[in-house]
Formats: C-alpha cells, structure tokens, sequence
C-alpha cells in the first residue's frame, strides 16, 4: 500500500481515476488524497509524460517580447517607479511581488520558465537582475543584457546567490516536491524568498471531484495544500510566511467542461477554448464573483506561497 509522498504518514487506501481532458487524450491515471495532509497525489508516475506537453501545449506557444533596454540613468529611476507600480498597478506580477516589495536590482530567478517570456517582459518592467531556469528546454537562450535562460538543474546553479526564486504554477508538475524545495533553499541567499503559484485543493475539489479542471492528469503530480506546504518547509528551513489566494472564474468553467466531456482544445484546429465559446457573459460574471468569494475564504483553488530562507 503506498503511503503520502509528503507527510509519509497517510496511507493512500482509496484511489480514484482522473482522465486526461485538457488535450482531450482521456488516458486514464489513478491518484489518491492523503487523509492526513490532503495532499491529492497521483499513484504511478507516467513513463512517457513528454507524450502529454506537445509542441501545442500552451507555455511552448507564449511570444517573447523584444528587450527595451533603458540608459542607466533611466534605469535608476525605475527602481522609484517600481515602488510607486507595486501601489498603484494592476498587473499580475507587482501583485504577486507586492508583499515582497522586491527591488529591481535584486538578483531574481524564474524557474520553470520555459522559454522565458515572463523574464523578459519583467526586464522591460526595469528588473534588471532577472535570470531563468528550465531543464526541459530544447535549448538555452540569451537575450542580452544580462538575461538568460537556463537549460539546467536547480543543483547546477551557484548556491546563495539569488534574492527571490519564482514558480509560477510550475511546483505541481515536480515529482519530487522535497527536493526541489531544498534544491531552492540552498540557491536563495538568507533573508531570500521562494514565492510558489500553484493550485491547491479547496472547494473546487469538492464540487467537481475527478472533473476538476485543476487536476490535470497526468502533468500534475500533485496537488497541495496549505497543510502540505508548511510541512514541506519546514522540512526544509523555509518559513511560511504568507499565503495568498488567486483562483479565478476557470475552477468553474473548466470543470464545467470537463463534466460535458470536453477537452479545452479543440480537436481539429488545436486551439484553446475560451469561456465565451460556451457560457454566456452572465454565466462568466457569476462564475468570477463565486472565485473572489472563494479566494477571501481561503478556499479558492490557486493560491501565492511565500518563503523565506530563514
């Protein structure tokens, strides 16, 4: 009988069945939820998961936008209008670097970052110490000015060097979450944080079961909890010092899908639905209110994990 691959006290007696639904392949792989820390797993690792990340997978289709390089002296006063953005803007990433108040001259590393999108529109931000990391790669890519991706391990890259470490929902797709944890607290300097977007088990999960979009068999190998976090770090040396939930109108809508038994890509032309092919504007707008109750409870299915390397 296998036993909770993160608290390794729970027993993982009951198993369920998940298909896989985002390309719409409906293989079918077992996991179980640890009865202990909540944490769902899946049972028997995919000998060729390569299989399910075709070259139409949406983070190998992300455009790299062109680095704007800045004179110094701009550049200098980015770092007081960075300040000012973390206040006032409403993009994505100075929301989630917002409780961190990460300066533009920290040294920033984004892992899993494919082929490095995300680092290059956060250099045009004016970060200007940004790097990445991604094992999979086909290939390493240099952008200039200091930007560059990574087709490395963590354990590869120099020890006590980095500021902040990033995962954007990159945590689930890991099969072995204790090392990758350790593997990052060794790069981050002390006082240095990991923040880690990933989906968490909460009510979603509960209403929808194996049609929860989240899911995602067989890329995601786990699905956490807050509970399984905290028992992760300290198994490590982080501190858990914040969490912040961000779920979105998709736990719904997706779902919603997936009990209909269709794929979020469409078969013929290889394109990603989008909620308006199938639910009316009404429909989206309840959907993006139950989201924001849902993340204000604590009980959305997305959240932010800060870390600090103690």
């Amino acid at each position: 009988m296998n036993s909770c691959k993160i608290c390794n006290t729970g027993l993982l007696e009951s198993t369920f069945n998940v298909r896989e639904m985002m390309l719409g392949m409906r293989d079918e792989f077992a996991y179980a939820q640890c009865p202990s820390c909540q944490t769902i797993q899946i049972i028997d690792m995919p000998t060729h998961i390569e299989s399910y990340y075709p070259g139409y997978y949406y983070s190998f289709q992300h455009t790299i936008p062109p680095l704007v390089p800045l004179p110094f002296i701009k550049r200098w006063f980015e770092s007081f209008r960075i300040k000012k953005k973390y206040r006032k803007s409403k993009m994505d990433i100075f929301n989630y670097l917002k409780p961190l108040g990460t300066l533009p001259s920290q040294k920033i590393l984004d892992i899993g970052c494919g082929k490095g999108k995300l680092i290059c529109e956060m250099y045009n931000l004016g970060f200007t110490n940004i790097q990445g990391v991604d094992k999979y790669v086909h290939q390493e890519y240099d952008y200039g000015h200091g930007v560059k991706v990574f087709r490395k391990d963590l354990c590869e890259l120099r020890p006590d060097s980095y500021d902040l470490l990033m995962m954007h929902h990159v945590f689930e797709h890991m099969d072995d979450p204790y090392t990758e944890f350790s593997k990052s607290y060794n790069l981050l300097k002390k006082g240095g944080y990991l923040l880690v977007r990933i989906p968490v088990v909460g009510k979603a999960w509960e209403i929808y079961q194996q049609n929860w979009v989240q899911l995602d068999a067989p890329r995601h190998f786990f699905l956490h909890t807050t509970k399984s976090i905290q028992l992760l770090a300290d198994k490590t040396g982080f501190i858990l010092e914040d969490v912040n939930y961000d779920s979105t109108a998709f736990q719904f809508w997706g779902s919603e899908l997936y009990k209909r038994d269709i794929a979020l890509v469409k078969p013929d032309t290889k394109e990603y639905v989008t909620a308006k092919d199938f639910f009316s504007a009404d429909e989206i707008a309840g959907y993006e209110i139950s989201a924001e109750e849902l993340n204000s409870q604590n009980q959305g299915d997305q959240a932010i994990f800060y870390l600090r390397k103690g």
